[in-house]
């Protein structure tokens, strides 16, 4: 429910309140079960409702998506693409990416959402994502989808140069050390977790988790606080001399990366356009 009451609703769709009132109810009646529970709060959808909003705006997406192609195809428009990424994507390849794309279909839209896959999938399954980026986990169904392996990459304790546990070589050196930890509850960041015995028998007892980097990244570059984040960003002129991988031989699990699809809904020309883009940059990428 988008806007809480019948009257706010009806306002934006520019209808009256008595009108917006008569299609709801024969909404209603045409699906043979209540879709609204009016209060004096406003109103909520029941079961039935939600399960008509979820699937009836992944058909108004797809619509939308139809349309937008046809204008492609007419060269009406060079249309758009909206897709979901991690974070290491946007430090590395991504504006390589962007510029060839712009080069190619310089008025088209693009969407770019930052996050970690489990965040993702939903938005992707209810059409608001053309595809994903992100690390494969066995805790994430992906059944649905085309899944497409892209690269490897692997993962370190991470702290700032002048750390105090810069030179440790083991997890058990770290007992006492604070933590800057992602909020992982399935994906990834959970799989390190409880495969890592430091972790998964040692809770760190002083921990900020957050998945923000604009919070995590000056943690670990002011302060004391160690993280665990991808190799690659340490390799970056902007970080190469701030932060450090401490030399720890236990090794942590390496991130694999995929591309994430619809198996049943075809990709438009320009998220097409765009994969494939990705495709060649990844396979050139060193990571």
């Amino acid at each position: 429910m988008q806007h809480g009451s019948i009257r706010a609703a009806a306002k934006a769709l520019q209808q009256t309140q008595p009108a917006l009132t008569r299609s709801m109810k024969e909404l209603e009646h045409t699906m043979g079960a209540s879709l609204l529970i009016r209060g004096s709060f406003g109103v909520t959808l029941t079961d039935a409702g939600r399960a008509l909003a979820s699937r009836s705006s992944l058909i108004l997406e797809e619509l939308e998506k139809v349309s937008e192609e046809i204008h492609v195809i007419q060269q009406l428009s060079q249309g758009s693409v909206a897709f979901g990424i991690s974070p290491i994507l946007a430090i590395s390849i991504l504006p390589q990416v962007i510029g060839e794309f712009s080069h190619k279909r310089p008025e088209a839209q693009i969407i770019i959402e930052d996050a970690q896959l489990p965040v993702h999938i939903p938005r992707l399954r209810e059409g608001k994502l053309d595809f994903v980026i992100g690390v494969k986990s066995e805790d994430v169904s992906l059944s649905e989808f085309i899944v497409e392996p892209l690269f490897t990459t692997s993962f370190g304790v991470i702290a700032r140069k002048d750390h105090p546990c810069a030179k440790s070589t083991s997890f058990n050196e770290l007992v006492n050390a604070k933590w800057w930890l992602t909020d992982a509850h399935i994906g990834f960041f959970k799989q390190i977790e409880e495969q890592v015995p430091y972790f998964k028998h040692n809770k760190p007892s002083i921990a900020v988790r957050s998945d923000s980097l604009v919070c995590g990244l000056p943690l670990l570059m002011h302060s004391d606080y160690l993280g665990i984040l991808s190799t690659i960003r340490v390799k970056l002129s902007e970080y190469e001399d701030k932060l450090c991988i401490l030399p720890i031989q236990e090794k942590l699990p390496s991130a694999h990366f995929v591309l994430i699809y619809p198996r049943k809904i075809p990709l438009t020309q320009t998220a097409q356009k765009m994969i494939d883009i990705i495709r060649w940059h990844c396979a050139r990428y060193e990571w």
